[in-house]
């Protein structure tokens, strides 16, 4: 649908209308004068969803969760001046974590910009090198030389949040007076020149990376060929950017039971909830090598990393002492070695590695499988150690994570807040087979947006979704409350609240008492219950796993609920750090550890 009623009108539909045809079904619009005719034009195109937020950072959150579950990229719209400077956090998190995300911000002609003219700032590559492509719209124009250059524009604009990787696109719009659709004859003759059927001759939806070159393994140009390798070997999962399609995850499966080797997965990757009962899945790694014995019986020869790092700072430490070779698997060209050890990239990609494996089958090695075996056998004693140390847990916090596997149903959407429940999903969380998806804003580790995220990734979601966030990770987005109308699903959030900033009472900081707790943990106490009410947003105080379990089975009357879980991060801190002690001398019988 094209609108000539005047020129704004006339460059603001057509970009919207290609837009829908290259395949956008969701904006998400901040309200403003300068890109009024950006907003009239979706408003009025009847076949994208438009979500309305008065916060532009909640906005650009609530585009990003939504890229983040889907894939697409949503159209971010906002007016000119510090409103687009409010979008650069989501920005720079869309950037790092390769999600798709389209970003039009209304702005003012250049003939107005310099010259104080009112809520004008210079939005030339405003978002400085985070977008993978930006550029500036010219000034609408009657001619259809202008209407063929603003559909080309707008084309590559959108492949481009596809290629060479997922990540964002700005366009910058000016626009002149009338920003109102006030009619306009003279745009009227060029409607009787327009077809539409010409026009957009071509244009089909296009919504996916662009398919991998061919490998040849045979060739000496591909180094990684783990076979020509010393057999005793290791997989490393951990956060993979650009996301984690069901395909994806079942080839890392493929391979490691073609390789024979243990896979040490990352909570924040859903490969731990694909446990198919054959590959072996190691999740208690972070407690593992802390005891110097078996650390030092699990020394590989050498190790194939999938995504980054996980997170575990023991098992980083690990890493860096034994200094064992590490063959990457990043297509997308990034350096993902925060270690600076042996590391060889692959060009090749995950799925085209079990493609060659399913056809080259490898012989069973007794020594790999020896090694396989042994993590399998210290991963069964740290268990024995962790629910020993569950009898007396410090708080609800951990035992409550730890069972919440148990609580959510098949193929729920799991966005984990940085900071302490990132660890505790880390050091908790089992290999299942319900195929949850797990969601994390990895790329810069911020707490901000984390409610909007959240929003983003239930919105027009047909499985459920639930937050598991701290307390200072909700109270530092809760303006994203104020979109719960526009949200079309269910979020539940499951809120661990502690007081204040946990994570800060696991390090050494947490020994200066005397600006501990002002200027780290900083506590809030607030009273959530009373913060729901004032946005309409259900809420419970949970005590236990049995009340846990009986809400999440039950129906919310609103589209978001908090379930509070009151914890004492000095006690879980405690707690945590006992745990911790205890594999430390995790190869002594358990009577001395007090278990017995």
């Amino acid at each position: 649908m094209v609108d000539f009623t005047n020129l704004n009108g006339l460059a603001a539909s057509l970009l919207v209308e290609t837009l829908f045809r290259l395949g956008l079904r969701q904006a998400v619009i901040c309200p403003g004068s300068r890109s009024s005719p950006l907003t009239v034009a979706l408003a009025r195109h009847g076949e994208i969803d438009c979500v309305v937020s008065l916060d532009e950072r909640s906005a650009s959150f609530f585009a990003l969760g939504y890229g983040k579950r889907t894939g697409k990229p949503a159209l971010l719209v906002c007016t000119s001046g510090t409103a687009a400077a409010n979008f650069l956090p989501a920005i720079i998190e869309a950037h790092y974590s390769q999600v798709p995300l389209l970003v039009l911000t209304g702005d003012r002609p250049p003939k107005l910009r310099h010259c104080r003219a009112g809520q004008t700032i210079d939005q030339t590559k405003l978002y400085g090198h985070y977008p993978q492509w930006q550029t500036e719209l010219a000034l609408p124009e009657a001619s259809l030389d202008f209407c063929h250059y603003l559909r080309q524009t707008v084309l590559h604009g959108w492949q481009k949040c596809f290629w060479p990787r997922l990540g964002v696109v700005h366009l910058n719009c000016p626009f002149d007076e009338p920003l109102a659709p006030l009619a306009d004859d003279s745009v009227q003759v060029l409607a009787q020149k327009f077809d539409a059927n010409s026009f957009y001759w071509g244009i089909t939806e296009f919504n996916q990376l662009w398919p991998a070159l061919p490998i040849n393994f045979s060739s000496p140009v591909v180094p990684l060929l783990p076979w020509d390798f010393p057999k005793i070997g290791l997989i490393l999962v951990g956060v993979i950017p650009g996301g984690e399609a069901h395909a994806l995850l079942t080839d890392i499966l493929a391979i490691a039971k073609a390789l024979h080797y243990p896979v040490l997965c990352d909570a924040l990757c859903s490969l731990r909830n694909y446990d198919d009962g054959e590959t072996v899945l190691i999740t208690n790694y972070d407690f593992l090598v802390r005891c110097q014995s078996w650390a030092e019986q699990l020394v590989p020869e050498q190790i194939i990393q999938i995504g980054e790092l996980p997170t575990s700072k023991a098992l980083r430490n690990w890493l860096s002492i034994i200094n064992c070779p590490r063959y990457v698997f990043n297509c997308n060209g990034e350096n993902l070695d925060p270690l600076q050890g042996q590391t060889v990239y692959s060009f090749a990609t995950i799925g085209q590695l079990a493609d060659y494996l399913h056809t080259n089958i490898l012989p069973i090695d007794s020594i790999q499988k020896e090694y396989t075996h042994n993590w399998q056998e210290k991963q069964a004693k740290s268990q024995a150690i962790i629910a020993s140390a569950f009898i007396n847990p410090g708080g609800n916090t951990p035992s409550m994570v730890s069972q919440l596997v148990h609580c959510l149903p098949p193929q729920t959407n799991l966005l984990v807040a940085n900071s302490l429940p990132v660890r505790w999903l880390e050091f908790f969380w089992p290999a299942n087979g319900d195929r949850h998806r797990i969601f994390v804003n990895r790329g810069a580790n911020g707490i901000d947006g984390t409610l909007s995220t959240a929003m983003g990734i239930s919105h027009r979601s047909i499985h459920q979704t639930v937050l598991l966030t701290g307390d200072l990770s909700l109270l530092h987005d809760s303006n994203g409350f104020l979109n719960q109308s526009q949200m079309r699903g269910n979020l539940t959030i499951i809120l661990l609240n502690n007081n204040g900033g946990g994570i800060f009472q696991t390090l050494p900081i947490a020994q200066c008492e005397d600006v501990f707790e002002t200027y780290f943990a900083t506590p809030q106490s607030v009273d959530f219950a009373q913060l729901c009410g004032t946005y309409g947003v259900d809420h419970h105080v949970i005590t236990d796993l049995g009340s846990l379990k009986e809400q999440l089975e039950t129906i919310s009357p609103t589209p978001i609920r908090v379930l509070e879980i009151i914890g004492d991060r000095h006690q879980e801190a405690q707690w945590l750090k006992s745990l911790q002690t205890q594999f430390c001398h995790a190869d002594e019988p358990f009577q001395e550890l007090g278990f017995l």
